[in-house]
């Protein structure tokens, strides 16, 4: 008789703490009534498993959405008095010198792995399912669904952490735990798992069921995996990746919005560039964005934000004010809807500024604010309900256009990225260099949480930029294994550098 909690347990123990700190007599956390015996009675007991899969994918809207960007030359948290210090962990992350010890660090590697676990643990309950009883869903497209969700929570692991063990029994010995794989292992399997599951995946969902992966999903995920295939393999993939972007591409699924600001609207839900989207339902509570919460001052929406995150005024500088890209961000004087002058705490003018003094002692005021996602008139508790968008049209695009300059097709990759600039009301380009492109990646997908992968593939990562020295060392390509983590896999060993 399987018991659900305890296999989830180990499977989650096995690369993370997740559960396993929390519980050191996993028997204790058992609930015996509940088993893969007397648990999947309908297959409708399968697809609400697969649900609570996909509610996996909420957490990166803070973790992998935080590390991503705060890692980069787009997003920094300076302290302001006495907020946002938070014991240095944002200055960390900025500035590169993250530990094993690090909160944000530690939190994405628990969510990816906790996503993973109960995932990987309904992989194996569909492997072990009664065919018969399914007759409104496909057996098949669902297990190909939860494969495309493995494999990200894969790829996330592998892309900050480098290699990890992989998982392919749902039974994991604690005595005996699994150990870790090579990064390019771990490419291989993500890939092998992608391809796999591609055949079985739906074309497309009704709109109630908007945010389900589908075989644009899985090719996107692909394009991702082999724009970045040089650096996770250490062997480029250019054609690889441009044949999977052409596979969104030539769909028929698709297609730019005619407004740039309606792929992050309130209403965004089934928006024409969604290949691969986190729903979000504000009214829910706990589910929602608060991108805007972290970035906009106290004073600018009824439910008090938080005054956190801003861009860095090198980064602002690079955009067009007549690009329409350029709206997102807010400096100056801020009004409210009535065109009223807002104040600061103080009573003074709410004027943000377009630099900061440093990554500590910031005012109220200081630094531009990104309001990339529109804000929703029916936030509840600070958090919107937009639809957080993992893989868009666009960067499909771009992914296709870089992998068509890297091959010395500059015509090619040139009209594509017109053809996005001219949605923005930005003039055309008249010639195109990798480093064209990565500002054009810059313009098109700020504050998506893509940017940290893209200064690691075009060589900028380890750079110096505004309020971030450098050495140079390119250990810090990879995130530390949290210590928690080595602790509960002694088989797992520690990343260079840390």
């Amino acid at each position: 008789m399987k018991r659900f909690s305890k296999i989830a347990l180990i499977a989650a123990a096995a690369v993370s703490t997740v559960t396993f700190q929390s519980c050191t007599d996993l028997e204790e956390t058992i609930y015996e009534d509940i088993t893969a015996d007397n648990f999947f009675s309908s297959e409708g007991d399968y697809y609400s498993v697969l649900v609570n899969a996909y509610g996996n994918l909420r957490p990166l809207l803070w973790g992998y959405f935080n590390n991503s960007q705060i890692s980069s030359d787009e997003t920094i948290v300076p302290t302001r008095g006495g907020d946002w210090g938070d014991g240095g962990k944002w200055r960390e992350l900025h500035q590169h010198n993250w530990t094993p010890v690090n909160p944000e660090v530690v939190g994405h590697w628990n969510d990816a792995n906790k996503g993973l676990a109960q995932t990987n643990q309904f992989i194996f309950d569909l492997d072990a399912a009664d065919p018969s009883i399914f007759s409104v869903y496909d057996l098949d497209a669902l297990k190909a669904e939860a494969r495309v969700l493995r494999a990200f929570y894969y790829f996330q692991l592998m892309d900050f952490y480098g290699g990890v063990p992989i998982l392919e029994t749902a039974a994991i010995d604690p005595e005996n735990l699994p150990s870790r794989k090579t990064r390019k292992e771990v490419f291989e399997y993500i890939e092998s798992e992608l391809l796999a599951a591609v055949t079985n995946l739906k074309a497309n969902h009704t709109s109630d069921q908007q945010g389900r992966v589908t075989k644009s999903s899985a090719h996107g995920l692909l394009a991702r995996l082999y724009i970045n295939a040089e650096e996770f393999s250490g062997t480029a993939r250019w054609a690889d990746a441009a044949a999977h972007a052409d596979m969104v591409i030539n769909s028929g699924e698709f297609s730019l919005e005619s407004d740039f600001h309606d792929n992050f609207s309130a209403d965004n839900a089934g928006g024409s560039e969604h290949v691969f989207v986190v729903p979000n339902v504000s009214a829910q509570g706990g589910m929602g964005l608060t991108f805007n919460m972290r970035t906009m001052h106290y004073n600018q929406l009824p439910s008090s934000p938080w005054n956190g995150f801003c861009t860095l005024a090198d980064f602002y500088n690079t955009f067009d004010t007549a690009d329409a890209r350029h709206d997102i961000f807010l400096v100056g004087q801020q009004y409210d809807n009535d065109g009223n002058a807002l104040t600061d705490r103080q009573g003074n003018p709410l004027s943000f500024t377009a630099s900061l003094p440093g990554i500590t002692g910031a005012s109220e005021t200081d630094g531009i604010r990104v309001v990339k996602y529109g804000i929703d008139p029916a936030e509840s508790g600070g958090e919107s309900g937009n639809d957080y968008v993992i893989i868009r049209y666009s960067d499909i695009m771009l992914i296709k256009a870089e992998a068509l300059l890297r091959q010395s097709d500059e015509a090619g990759a040139l009209s594509i990225v017109n053809d996005i600039r001219a949605r923005a009301g930005a003039a055309a380009r008249t010639s195109l260099s990798l480093d064209d492109l990565l500002e054009e990646r810059g313009f098109e997908l700020a504050w998506e949480g893509v940017r940290r992968q893209d200064l690691i593939r075009f060589g900028k990562f380890t750079n110096a930029w505004e309020l971030k020295i450098t050495t140079g060392e390119d250990y810090v390509k990879l995130f530390p294994i949290p210590e928690s983590a080595l602790g509960a896999n002694p088989n797992i060993d520690q990343n260079p550098g840390y």
